[in-house]
């Protein structure tokens, strides 16, 4: 009896052969692409899913044998996201005709966010007469992965979904593409390819993360078993044929990893010869061609009209370029995100496409200082009366400010800015506040006065920060001004006042200490 195993990566095409006479049984391992991480903001983008995998031990093939052609297709990962105003999603992973995953959804073009990961295609194992389409009979289809959506200001990207909700877009079997964001927020994560392929996942309201995308199902020959995996962690990880990094689902940023197949075909063969007495088997067998000896890879001879194999060493395999691949997924059902507030009531977590982190809103609550970094945020002070409240945190709570420009302001100051300037900004800083609060809620025009002031050289401010930081490209003069006039001032009166204040404040300081913090 002779196993003969045959080994395939992806190459960007269909491997094609003749079913050898002769042959009894196939066993398939199968992997298939992977999604694509999503790009990274502020926040992280959502790692892509795994691709699926599918085994079957001694399938039977005598009703193909030496009768049809066999084809073997390998699911390639999905790119990933990226990050940027309008970023252009991940990549698809491809595969056979039709069964690619999708594309990953464009970032807003508003302000920088990531893009969502491109889903992974399908793995694939048909049968088919000559002249048929190689897809006339499909014995084995391992589901690619889902992509990851792209990250916002303020939540990560969704995960992408090992498991399938089946597009109800033509083809069915390709993978649907993440929808964009018409704002500022990430972009979401693209399905996978399978016999169903995945839906992509949607955008949301605001500088938030994309909705990650769902996998392509499978199909399993009967008696055969599947294993959709663990997040980014592929099924079948334990089996003696998998290969390090195949199937591995992106993480942020980062592609989806290559699907796998290996297949083994039993073919039962009798070449044996005779040496004192005693019968030996034929292990190779080689003729001599224009004097040059070349191996015989396989032999046959009909019985009663039936090729049956004598020898087979191996089973030649040719490449099919035209008969791969899809440039684009099918259109998203998902939903395009668009401007506003996030919604302040869903904290997502688990499988769905969903998994992004949330912060939960504050009500009659102040941002305080970070602590900690994307993707944990900012946190939020119970304390009214929690003095840590300044003026960007004010309008920000009051709308006239947007979340993400306040992190991106936070973050930049706990880095940048020197002890003595956070002295003197917080020692003046907060009954400025406190005023403008309260002629704010009292409706005078001083109060009006002073709160388009303050938006004015906050905001301004904050453009210049953002731009040093990469973000924008444009200077705001205004807000250089602001920045030279106002950290100068406030970091002379923290050298002034340091020996009297630094204890009232050494809380804060201890908080904002960048030595402190996990970037």
């Amino acid at each position: 009896m002779s196993t003969v195993t045959k080994t395939f990566t992806y190459e960007g095409g269909v491997r094609l052969a003749e079913v050898p006479p002769g042959t009894t049984k196939l066993t398939m391992h199968l992997w298939a692409g992977a999604g694509g991480g999503g790009g990274n903001d502020v926040a992280e983008g959502g790692s892509g899913s795994a691709g699926h995998y599918v085994t079957k031990t001694d399938l039977d093939m005598t009703p193909y044998a030496g009768v049809k052609n066999i084809s073997v297709t390998v699911g390639g990962g999905g790119a990933s996201g990226t990050s940027g105003a309008g970023a252009e999603g991940g990549t698809n992973g491809k595969s056979i005709t039709n069964f690619s995953g999708g594309t990953g959804g464009t970032s807003g073009g508003a302000g920088p966010s990531g893009s969502g990961g491109g889903g992974g295609g399908a793995t694939v194992v048909t049968v088919f007469d000559d002249g048929a389409a190689i897809t006339q009979t499909v014995l084995a289809v391992a589901g690619g992965g889902a992509g990851g959506g792209g990250g916002g200001g303020f939540t990560s990207g969704g995960t992408g979904a090992n498991t399938n909700t089946a597009t109800a877009r033509s083809p069915g079997t390709l993978g649907e593409n993440g929808a964009g964001h018409s704002a500022n927020g990430g972009g979401a994560g693209a399905g996978g390819g399978g016999t169903d392929g995945g839906t992509g996942g949607s955008g949301d309201q605001g500088d938030v993360g994309g909705y990650g995308g769902k996998s392509g199902s499978d199909t399993v020959p009967s008696s055969g078993s599947s294993d959709n995996g663990s997040g980014i962690t592929p099924g079948g990880a334990s089996s003696g044929y998998y290969s390090t990094g195949a199937a591995l689902g992106g993480t942020a940023q980062t592609n989806g990893g290559d699907g796998r197949a290996v297949l083994i075909f039993t073919i039962p063969s009798k070449a044996n010869y005779k040496v004192g007495g005693e019968w030996k088997g034929i292990n190779d067998i080689f003729n001599k061609v224009s004097g040059t000896w070349k191996e015989v890879v396989a032999g046959y001879y009909k019985v009663s009209g039936v090729w049956k194999a004598i020898y087979a060493t191996d089973i030649l395999f040719s490449i099919n370029y035209a008969a791969f691949g899809n440039n684009t997924g099918n259109p998203t059902s998902g939903t395009a995100g668009s401007a506003g507030q996030p919604d302040p009531t869903y904290r997502d977590s688990g499988d769905g496409g969903g998994g992004r982190i949330v912060p939960p809103r504050c009500k009659k609550m102040y941002w305080g200082p970070i602590t900690t970094i994307s993707p944990k945020g900012y946190q939020c002070k119970s304390n009214e009366n929690n003095n840590t409240r300044v003026i960007c945190t004010w309008l920000a709570n009051h709308g006239m400010m947007s979340d993400s420009d306040l992190l991106i302001d936070n973050i930049y100051s706990v880095k940048n800015i020197s002890e003595n300037t956070k002295l003197g900004y917080w020692f003046w800083a907060i009954p400025y506040v406190r005023l403008m609060d309260n002629q704010y809620k009292k409706q005078t025009k001083f109060g009006k006065y002073l709160v388009r002031f303050s938006k004015a050289l906050a905001q301004s401010r904050t453009n210049e920060i953002k731009r040093e930081m990469g973000y924008i490209q444009k200077h705001d003069y205004l807000g250089k001004i602001t920045r030279i006039i106002g950290e100068n001032l406030s970091m002379a009166l923290g050298f002034t006042l340091k020996p009297f204040i630094k204890q009232r404040f050494s809380k804060w300081l201890s908080e904002t200490d960048p030595r402190k913090m996990d970037w």
